[in-house]
């Protein structure tokens, strides 16, 4: 479990998170949905501290809760051995290869031996479908399998939770549907605990234990993927889910083609 409270976060005089506050349970998956600027990503960068809020407590599991905005590096490490993140351009080393990539944590951060890294790299790589590119380096692969080896070296830390920050919005849309179905894989199969920040309404509705709407740094409305995106009570949420209905995505033609349930229920009438 991560649970998250108060947290606060400014930006010069603008205010981006306002007494955020949630709970992810173990296992389970969170989407965040919201306009550009609402604050989703900032929230997901305060969880492993790539970015430092101003106020608010992280607790993972039974861990002592941990002071956000003062938090020591010793604690700090603490958390970043926990999550792992998966980033909107993908953050891979050019002069690396693919397995190097995913290797290299394993060996830097938890101090593996190579041959040890180098056989977690490998499964990993083959969970993404991308084993077969091992010797390939970053500049020869599609935007696409480059987020499925994020995606797997992720994975190869063994993480707690996995925060992907707008995994697809990098992609062309033509490559959506392939990360959406490797992050759907892994969430059926690995049961490790995500918060996903996404666009993909469709894929949030197949996929979230958890969904939550964020606008202008407060979460607006949360609840189950049902509740939140088929019976949506707050105004500012119809009109968002509406505007995303009206445009239609390659993320729903793949959850159709896989036998999804769809978008929300007004579409289906």
């Amino acid at each position: 479990m991560i649970r998250l409270e108060h947290v606060t976060k400014k930006f010069g005089d603008r205010t981006v998170l306002r007494d955020v506050s949630m709970t992810v349970p173990t296992g389970s998956v969170t989407v965040i949905l919201g306009p550009s600027g609402s604050g989703k990503t900032t929230f997901l960068r305060t969880i492993n501290f790539l970015g430092q809020a101003d106020g608010g407590t992280l607790r993972l599991d039974e861990d002592k809760p941990v002071d956000l905005a003062h938090a020591s590096q010793k604690e700090i490490l603490q958390v970043r051995r926990n999550t792992a993140m998966v980033f909107q351009l993908y953050n891979l080393f050019s002069h690396m290869t693919v397995l190097e990539n995913v290797m290299e944590g394993l060996v830097t951060v938890q101090k593996k031996s190579r041959q040890e890294a180098r056989e977690r790299a490998l499964s990993c790589l083959k969970e993404v479908d991308m084993d077969q590119f091992r010797d390939y380096y970053p500049i020869q692969l599609s935007g696409g399998q480059q987020q499925r080896v994020g995606i797997a070296r992720a994975l190869a830390m063994n993480p707690k939770v996995i925060l992907f920050d707008e995994p697809t919005s990098a992609l062309d849309p033509e490559l959506v549907g392939e990360v959406l179905t490797v992050i759907k894989k892994i969430a059926r199969e690995w049961k490790v605990t995500m918060i996903i920040v996404t666009h993909e309404i469709a894929f949030a509705r197949e996929i979230a234990d958890q969904v939550i709407f964020m606008e202008n740094g407060l979460i607006v409305e949360e609840g189950t993927a049902d509740a939140v995106l088929s019976h949506p009570k707050e105004q500012r949420t119809r009109q968002f889910l509406n505007r995303f209905l009206n445009n239609s995505c390659l993320a729903c033609q793949v959850l159709e083609q896989e036998g999804g349930e769809g978008l929300w229920h007004t579409r289906a009438n």
